[in-house]
């Protein structure tokens, strides 16, 4: 609580914010808060500190009226110094050095950040110094890092077997409890909608469960006696749809009865388990923010529910429940910084305890048939992960796969199902030069190319290809292609050149690097304690970048003057600059605005509010947009629209566009969606 009256000085906090911000709870007791106040103001207290600390305003809430001093670790205090713009988010940049293109080197200079940058001390006029470095208010606490494994294993010889045989693209593979079902989602060849399947594990048959005609039909999960999957019917867009169902399976038998059970609001997948009359899951719009979830549980009996967990709004919450075979526990999954944590705790959500935290994105748990073991597949390293609840030991063992997987399920320690890679991305560049536009293609290969930066004075870019367990920057100069660097598997929200092509900015979600061309060394690294949504290069040594906090607005950052400049305050998609005198930026809903910088005097220059996805990027002279399945631009002077290109395949959409300062380097980024199928995997006897 003092780290948000600290951070939010310069305001008067509600109590409303406390329970919101500090507890994290939809309700606290005014007594709760009133007891954590008084402590507070007897733990500011000294000899020293006999005044005021805490103000009540009535019938209002509280403000800290100590002056603040933010002090950066190697350097001096300054004297009643504060920024004007409080609410500007901490940075902290890390020294000079250079760099070998390797994944070792690269991997190392991820700048950790803690609250206040590296560390943070609030020095009050009458002398209050808090002594410790403090941590960000929102991030999770630190966990001793587990025993190294006790067991590391190399498996030479794998058994496989396809599950799926027809043409057409499976995903979200679930396994009953008793492993007598698995469930998937199947999108048949030249359809445009997916359909529930369950695989009878015994005879090995294939059935069609649910097909749902213009929506999307998902399992989310299965009940704890293994009798009842819980399946989600979606559509996104104008007529959007989210259901929830249950099918309740006779014993010995694929014959199911179907019931509703809600109508839910998530546009996103949700994780769905039950024991009896108890419904545990992902749900969305937490705090009024679409794309975060909380666990929750209700009561199917008598619609009653509860918060289970309570995430970090700075990501995207907790995204997956898995109940213990004994019936008394649960894991979940939750977003962190760069990564994935793996929480304990009781069925109800009480006596939570963080296990472990990853730096890569997990999509599943399980727990081992006696719950003593919680395990995982690292599809960065191919490796099955194994931690031990009682020692804490991790044990790794490693699967020779020879192809990229696209999502994994655990059954045991000696057997996983696997789908197969389901999306290719590939770059391709928008030829102008005819009557009809075309795709010409850029850089197209097994491994998954998704974010380019054009050259703004050569023919060609650079761009990032992901592979199965890496990634790395490439070159592409007059036709030639040159591999650059290996990066850490963290992801990247973005690359960008400098205007005159000496500096690429590579955008990770907490942390900007600016790599020098010439030798391929990082000049200058910078953590950033919101979320990076999107960056750009704007004018000279300004960069311009969407940051997430409580609302994502437009933020300018000067390299020569490390400070920041919040250039909006309504919530914006994205935003960019081509001059001085203009921001140019996308709305929630998908309206363009041109911003007069100066006077705040703004213009709507078009309306995209009908599409559901948007992806875009501009020149001097064009603004360039894409809704998934079509390529348009738009000029600046006569606000004219021009439709470029229309997906040639209905499993094709558009996913990004780049552009740069020279005629014809405008490319887009494409993502198909391939035929693949289920892999069961097992240790060969």
């Amino acid at each position: 609580m003092l780290l948000y009256f600290i951070d939010n000085s310069h305001r008067i906090v509600t109590r409303q914010e406390l329970s919101d911000e500090v507890w994290q709870q939809p309700y606290v007791d005014d007594n709760a808060i009133n007891r954590a106040i008084s402590e507070l103001r007897k733990a500011l207290k000294s000899d020293k500190q006999r005044g005021q600390t805490l103000k009540t305003h009535y019938r209002t809430g509280y403000s800290f009226v100590l002056d603040v001093e933010i002090i950066y670790k190697g350097t001096q205090p300054k004297s009643n110094n504060v920024e004007p713009e409080q609410s500007a988010p901490s940075v902290v940049d890390k020294p000079t050095y250079n760099t070998q293109p390797s994944s070792s080197s690269r991997t190392s200079s991820i700048a950790k950040y803690v609250w206040g940058a590296v560390g943070v001390i609030a020095c009050v006029a009458a002398g209050v110094m808090l002594k410790a470095q403090l941590p960000l208010a929102t991030e999770e606490p630190e966990l001793a890092a587990p025993q190294s494994s006790k067991y590391k294993e190399y498996i030479t010889q794998l058994d496989k077997e396809i599950l799926t045989w027809s043409k057409g693209s499976v995903a979200f593979q679930d396994m009953s409890s008793d492993g007598a079902f698995l469930a998937y989602s199947f999108l048949a060849e030249g359809n445009r909608t997916s359909a529930l399947y369950v695989k009878d594990m015994k005879s090995l048959q294939n059935i069609k469960l649910v097909e749902k005609d213009g929506a999307n039909v998902m399992p989310t999960g299965w009940a704890a006696d293994g009798l009842n999957l819980y399946y989600q019917i979606s559509r996104i867009g104008e007529n959007k749809v989210c259901e929830l169902w249950s099918a309740t399976f006779t014993p010995g038998s694929t014959d199911a009865n179907h019931t509703k059970v809600w109508d839910c609001n998530a546009e996103r997948r949700m994780s769905v388990t039950s024991l009896e009359n108890t419904l545990l899951y992902t749900k969305y719009d937490y705090r009024d923010r679409p794309y975060i979830s909380a666990i929750f549980s209700k009561d199917l009996v008598s619609g009653t529910e509860f918060q289970v967990t309570s995430p970090n709004i700075r990501f995207s919450g907790d995204f997956y429940v898995k109940l213990s075979h004994s019936k008394n526990e649960i894991l979940f999954l939750r977003s962190i910084k760069n990564g994935t944590a793996i929480f304990k705790a009781n069925a109800d959500g009480s006596d939570q305890e963080l296990l472990v935290r990853l730096n890569y994105r997990l999509r599943s748990v399980e727990w081992s048939s006696d719950d003593s073991k919680v395990m995982w597949f690292d599809d960065n390293e191919n490796k099955l992960m194994t931690y031990e609840l009682a020692s804490k030991i991790v044990a790794s063992m490693y699967f020779p796969l020879e192809k990229e997987m696209h999502g994994s399920m655990v059954v045991s320690p000696e057997q996983l199902i696997f789908s197969t890679k389901l999306l290719d991305g590939n770059i391709y560049q928008i030829d102008e030069s005819t009557s009809e536009p075309s795709l010409t293609p850029f850089s197209v290969s097994d491994a998954t190319e998704s974010l380019v930066a054009p050259f703004n004075h050569a023919k060609g870019g650079i761009y990032l290809a992901r592979g199965a367990r890496n990634q790395s920057l490439w070159k592409i100069l007059d036709g030639v292609r040159t591999k650059l660097l290996d990066l850490p598997t963290t992801e990247i929200v973005d690359i960008v050149l400098s205007q005159d092509d000496s500096q690429l900015l590579v955008a990770y979600q907490n942390q900007l690097e600016i790599i020098a061309m010439d030798n391929l060394s990082v000049v200058k690294s910078i953590a950033v304690s919101d979320t990076i949504a999107d960056a750009s290069w704007g004018l000279n040594d300004n960069l311009v970048m969407t940051l997430v906090k409580d609302t994502s607005d437009a933020w300018s950052y000067s390299l020569t003057e490390q400070k920041f400049v919040r250039l909006t305050k309504k919530g914006i998609h994205s935003a960019r600059m081509i001059d001085e005198t203009y921001l140019y930026y996308f709305d929630k809903n998908y309206k363009l605005f041109k911003r007069e910088l100066e006077t705040g005097n703004e213009q709507v220059l078009l309306d995209l509010s009908d599409t559901t996805h948007l992806s875009w990027s501009m020149t001097d002279d064009f603004v360039y947009f894409s809704s998934g399945n079509s390529v348009s631009k738009m000029d600046l002077a006569s606000l004219t629209v021009t439709r470029l290109l229309n997906v040639e395949r209905k499993t094709d959409s558009f996913f990004g566009i780049f552009t740069g300062a020279q005629d014809g380097q405008v490319y887009v980024y494409a993502k198909r969606l391939q035929n693949n199928h289920l892999l069961n995997v097992s240790v060969a006897k």
